[in-house]
């Protein structure tokens, strides 16, 4: 009876370790690579900022203008390099896709990736309204912004598009080369700056 009874324990042990169900730990999801740097002569002077020194990151933002149908909504997509330790940061803005915001908050990703393919020459534009604007605050706090009516030489072309995905979202990573002239003030501008050779590695978010 000892033996039997020492059997069956081990039986229900075998049994019991049969029964316990092996968690399965998936992969992890590759996440893309997001490259962030920009880097120019501003005013002749070499002048850069790079990911992760002095706290510089790029943050894709959005601005969105709902409206009803029939009407099309309207967004204009923005990527700044900025940081949170320092006051300078460069903001490029390039709209305006049209999409129905009643099939979707968001573009359809084809209809993102298209719009950015279909503009790799922007014309500087106010508020980016059909075009592309670059805003640059410098390290005293002035805020700059591109003038789409300056009789100075200046030029925007998106050198690389990139369309990737992951599990935080879509994005459409770019290389953009620009020369432009900047205003203090779009209505009554005192001063200008200009950005030559400048080149901007960064990403857009669906």
């Amino acid at each position: 009876m000892k033996y039997l009874t020492g059997f069956t324990i081990a039986l229900t042990v075998i049994l019991f370790t049969s029964c316990v169900e092996h968690e399965v730990i998936p992969a992890p999801e590759p996440k893309v690579d997001l490259p962030v740097s920009f880097s120019a002569n501003l005013q002749g002077a070499p002048y850069e900022l790079i990911k992760d020194v002095d706290g510089y990151f790029c943050d894709a933002t959005q601005a969105k203008e709902i409206l009803p149908t029939p009407q099309p909504s309207k967004i204009i997509y923005y990527s700044s390099i900025k940081s949170d330790q320092k006051l300078d940061f460069v903001k490029i803005g390039l709209g305006k896709l049209n999409f129905n915001a009643d099939a979707n908050i968001d573009p359809a990703l084809d209809a993102f990736t298209a719009f950015f393919n279909n503009n790799t020459n922007p014309d500087f534009k106010a508020n980016a309204d059909g075009g592309v604007e670059i805003i640059y605050r410098d390290s005293q706090g002035g805020v700059w912004i591109s003038d789409e009516n300056s009789t100075l030489p200046q030029d925007f072309t998106f050198t690389s598009l990139v369309q990737e995905s992951d599990e935080n979202g879509d994005y459409m990573k770019f290389t953009a080369n620009f020369n432009v002239s900047l205003v203090d003030d779009l209505i009554t501008p005192t001063d200008t700056i200009v950005f030559e050779n400048a080149l901007f590695e960064g990403y857009f978010k669906r």
